[in-house]
């Protein structure tokens, strides 16, 4: 399967690329006041308008100096319904067999994290926000 690796506070990280429309650079977010600290606020892409939540805030990481891209997520269950996740930068499309992402015990308690996968040079966790983003307490934002 196809995932996106990006890079957040020194960490690298996986996300199914199925689940990624497109990936933009950073454009101006619209601060929403009251609004949850894990939404960053809004963007108007070509004339859409749609919500930005920040990785960081929403899987509890510290958060990045600068984030450099955005991935546009889709609703699998929804195809009109888009969200951005904010994240500091993407640095390749890569092919993973299922067999080699491991579950790792420290975080397995938390829904967002489904494994990680070893490389030569690095490690990288599994990250499943596709269904978090797009729950019922989060689309109202």
């Amino acid at each position: 399967m196809q995932m996106i690796m990006f890079k957040m506070s020194d960490e690298y990280y996986l996300i199914s690329a199925k689940s990624v429309e497109e990936i933009i650079d950073t454009v101006p977010i619209t601060y929403v006041p009251l609004a949850p600290n894990w939404v960053k606020g809004l963007i108007n892409l070509r004339g859409n308008v749609m919500t930005v939540i920040g990785l960081s805030e929403l899987i509890g990481i510290p958060s990045p100096e600068k984030c450099m891209n955005i991935l546009i997520m889709k609703n699998e269950e929804n195809e009109e319904e888009r969200k951005g996740l904010l994240i500091e930068e993407v640095s390749e499309v890569v092919d993973i067999n299922e067999e080699d992402i491991e579950l790792p015990p420290e975080k397995s308690d938390q829904t967002s994290y489904v494994g990680v996968v070893s490389f030569e040079d690095k490690v990288a966790n599994v990250v499943n926000v596709s269904k978090m983003i797009f729950e019922e307490n989060t689309a109202k934002a």
